[in-house]
């Protein structure tokens, strides 16, 4: 028997793959990091989405008004333990038949989130995976503080890697993640330790918007949500710094 709060993680993040929407990168980043943080390999997962999550979802990929924001979590636990308690042979191989025949319609994200579980395995000390360490760990961004902490030394010496070799767009690609503060502290080492031109434009991502400009207003319209007082205070404080060197 299988460890529930563990295997219900699985299901809920294997439900984006039914919603009627495009799941992003970052999207799929999340469901790889629930992968790698499960006692489930890749092909168990790939098991547990053919066998109890595709028999109750699939019929929303089918349906031309399909839930998009997201199936309720409560709903789907209960109805797959209730489907698993009526499994069968006979009813596995009804299953198997019926992937077979519409299991191209997520063959794409299959292939996009194994590439990404892959890069991520292959990666430990990448930047995202650093960021994510370190919000894990309660270490945020303006938590100064915390400077001399092991991860928040790792997330800026990778920030300075980028910079030194020279790596400008691979490294604002970030601001794209949403998640685990992976977009703010990305901004706030592109302000704080790059070097480009205030006019210089977010080339491949947003050529409309400068680099300076859109972190600096990430950064301004997220920091209230902080949580430390500190860490407030201590944005507040560096925005201000900023202020006075924005273009007009």
């Amino acid at each position: 028997m299988f460890d529930l709060e563990r295997r219900k993680l699985i299901w809920i993040a294997l439900s984006e793959f039914y919603l009627d929407t495009e799941l992003s990168d970052s999207a799929l980043r999340h469901i790889a990091f629930i992968f790698l943080d499960s006692p489930y390999t890749l092909d168990e997962a790939k098991v547990i989405n053919k066998y109890e999550v595709f028999p109750l979802l699939q019929a929303n990929l089918l349906s031309p008004a399909g839930v998009w924001a997201g199936f309720d979590e409560d709903w789907l636990v209960e109805k797959i333990t209730a489907g698993l308690k009526h499994r069968t042979k006979f009813k596995d191989w009804g299953i198997s038949i019926k992937y077979q025949m519409l299991k191209w319609m997520q063959a794409t994200y299959w292939d996009r989130l194994i590439k990404i579980y892959n890069e991520l395995k292959a990666n430990p000390d990448s930047f995202i995976v650093a960021c994510r360490a370190a919000y894990n760990s309660n270490i945020l961004p303006f938590q100064f503080e915390k400077a001399e902490d092991s991860i928040y030394k790792k997330i800026e010496q990778i920030a300075l890697r980028y910079r030194d070799t020279n790596r400008l767009r691979d490294f604002y690609q970030n601001l794209q993640e949403g998640q685990y503060l992976i977009n703010i502290w990305t901004a706030y080492f592109l302000l704080e330790i790059f070097s480009f031109e205030k006019e210089a434009t977010l080339v491949g991502l947003n050529d409309q918007e400068t680099i300076w400009g859109v972190c600096y207003r990430l950064i301004e319209s997220n920091f209230q949500d902080f949580k430390g007082e500190n860490q407030i205070k201590n944005c507040s404080y560096w925005l201000e710094e900023k202020r006075k060197t924005l273009p007009g």
